[in-house]
């Protein structure tokens, strides 16, 4: 941790085929409490952690986690079809393209070793095109990657990501939509279902107690699976005949 003791990643040290089909795992939500910070970097360096902007400890979070080279991601808040608070950097479809880069921009800044983006909600700002395409724009200018977290089945984040040459990649699986055990089991069991289908998938999960527990024990058996974990970087995907100019 900055100023005290970097809490070490586990490293998942197996030795595995090439072909076998991957998993990756993103923990969203991170930055407004303690022990969400502590149990999500104690899990394997593989797994990715998403930081929301200026809360409490943003900054540590992200500090840590460059220290252990782990893959971390601004959670970008983006405006939702309930109007729920989006807190501090949210995005809004009513925003001027200067309005939405400049708060990007501002976001980014503030977590050193970012290395991509994903959504927080943005069931409808993911659905505007103009809004997307912003977005896109400043992210290409640093070269970082998009992760649709797919709120709605109307985004065309992916879609514009690849328009503008972005490595990108839509998460197929929630792993804690209800956060009991064996709800969070039958997730991890679609999750590699899907791997085993098209080669890698990804899970979005958030720091709750109940889904940390889980993956902390899980994680160590995915042998008897016949998947791996890999980090998020592995399971990008990058279009660029489609790159804009």
């Amino acid at each position: 941790m900055p100023g005290g003791k970097v809490i070490p990643a586990k490293i998942l040290a197996v030795d595995v085929h090439p072909k076998m089909p991957r998993i990756a795992i993103l923990i969203d939500d991170l930055g407004y409490n303690r022990q969400g910070m502590e149990s999500s970097l104690a899990l394997p360096y593989e797994v990715a952690l998403a930081i929301l902007p200026e809360t409490p400890f943003a900054l540590p979070t992200a500090l840590t986690a460059k220290e252990q080279g782990r893959i971390t991601l601004l959670h970008a808040p983006m405006e939702n079809q309930r109007e729920l608070k989006l807190g501090p950097g949210g995005l809004y479809a009513n925003m001027t393209e200067y309005q939405l880069k400049t708060t990007l921009s501002k976001g980014l800044d503030g977590l050193p070793g970012i290395q991509g983006v994903n959504n927080h909600m943005g069931s409808l700002l993911t659905t505007k095109a103009d809004s997307m395409k912003w977005v896109m724009e400043v992210l290409k200018g640093r070269s970082l990657f998009f992760i649709d977290s797919l709120t709605s089945p109307k985004s065309v984040a992916k879609k514009t990501a690849q328009e503008y040459g972005l490595k990108t990649v839509s998460r197929d699986v929630f792993l804690d939509n209800i956060r009991t055990e064996k709800a969070i089991d039958k997730q991890f069991s679609r999750l590699i279902k899907r791997a085993r289908r098209h080669g890698s998938a990804l899970a979005i999960g958030h720091p709750y107690p109940e889904t940390m527990a889980y993956l902390k024990k899980r994680l160590n058996h995915l042998e008897a699976d016949g998947v791996r974990l890999v980090r998020l970087s592995d399971v990008l995907e990058i279009i660029p005949q489609h790159t804009k100019e």
